[in-house]
């Protein structure tokens, strides 16, 4: 009723349910089989039925896999300890090496170089892709994994799920010229675009001058193709947009306004529609409040209703060069 076009759920892989040092395992990233799917979501058979739901609302369905590490006590720890790096928990986050083969947050850190822990990841990708016919791929952590990790996993999902599978990859970091390089090199169709983000909601909820935002949009010739980036104001590790603007609805919706104006693909976290906030975890991660239809729900099937009839919004450059040959 929104008008969403693919749905993105959140890991649903057998995971660690219980807290560790105090922080909860809701969320599905401390992933403890990937063979199998979590009993509290239903299991295999309700993944299969919510495929074909979403696939007979014209819905695309999108995995999120995590690769880069297990749960902190995953039976794969022990039953395969060399297929992990032992170079402890990363402390310089500008280090290239510690950021690919260190821990993040102690989170036994897999090594995907390795053939035989590249074909495990491989061969559960393609069980899933074939038995949910899954439209594509979240991809966590991107950037504490080797590209050439993504590149060889793009081509042989490829050539086996269909050249139209769907790689989005998650950089977590304000970098564009870094964010275009891993865009880049990893094959990925898509990557979120963090830069963005960050430009939205400092000029739109913090006051900052919009020339931060024109900053920000002038740094799309970094990439080979600026549409491809999935833009987003807030998702499970950031602040809500409602907690960002100071609850204000005015701010958030010229936000969502200005989400749905810019190229790429815009992307919306549950609960947006309810004005959910949440300053940060776990409160960013509450409930969705199912009842009835929230107080944005109007306004976002509005947007992308309205963008759907405007396919330029999302491909305004192609568009503008298109004019200027007609002109000339």
């Amino acid at each position: 009723a929104l008008g969403v076009r693919t749905l993105w759920i959140s890991p649903v892989f057998t995971m660690r349910t219980e807290p560790f040092h105090g922080h909860g395992a809701f969320h599905g990233y401390w992933v403890e089989d990937l063979g199998s799917i979590e009993p509290r979501f239903g299991g295999e058979d309700d993944l299969i039925a919510l495929s074909e739901a979403a696939e007979s609302a014209g819905i695309r369905l999108v995995l999120d896999m995590v690769y880069n590490h297990t749960s902190f006590d995953a039976p794969l720890l022990a039953q395969q300890p060399a297929w992990f790096h032992s170079d402890g928990s990363i402390e310089d986050w500008g280090d290239p090496k510690q950021l690919v083969r260190g821990q993040v947050h102690g989170l036994p850190d897999l090594a995907q170089e390795r053939p035989e822990v590249y074909d495990f990841l491989l061969r559960h990708s393609l069980h899933w892709g074939h038995t949910l016919s899954a439209d594509g791929f979240r991809i966590d952590a991107v950037r504490h994994m080797p590209n050439d990790f993504f590149h060889a996993l793009s081509a042989d999902l490829k050539a086996q799920l269909g050249e139209d599978f769907w790689l989005l990859g998650e950089d977590f970091q304000g970098d564009a010229q870094q964010l275009s390089q891993t865009f880049r090199d990893g094959g990925f169709d898509a990557m979120f675009d963090f830069p963005l983000r960050y430009a939205m909601v400092d000029v739109i909820c913090h006051g900052a001058h919009p020339g931060r935002l024109a900053a920000t949009l002038s740094q799309d010739s970094l990439y080979d193709d600026p549409a491809g980036l999935v833009t987003f104001l807030d998702n499970h590790d950031l602040p809500r947009i409602a907690s960002e603007c100071s609850g204000e609805r005015w701010r958030v919706e010229t936000a969502l306004l200005t989400l749905f104006a810019l190229r790429g693909t815009p992307s919306i976290t549950y609960g947006t529609e309810w004005l959910l906030d949440g300053p940060g975890e776990p409160e960013n991660r509450a409930d969705m409040p199912w009842q009835a239809r929230g107080p944005l729900a109007d306004t976002l099937t509005a947007l992308a209703a309205f963008r759907a009839e405007h396919t330029f919004l999302a491909t305004a450059e192609v568009q503008i060069r298109s004019l200027e040959d007609d002109l000339l």
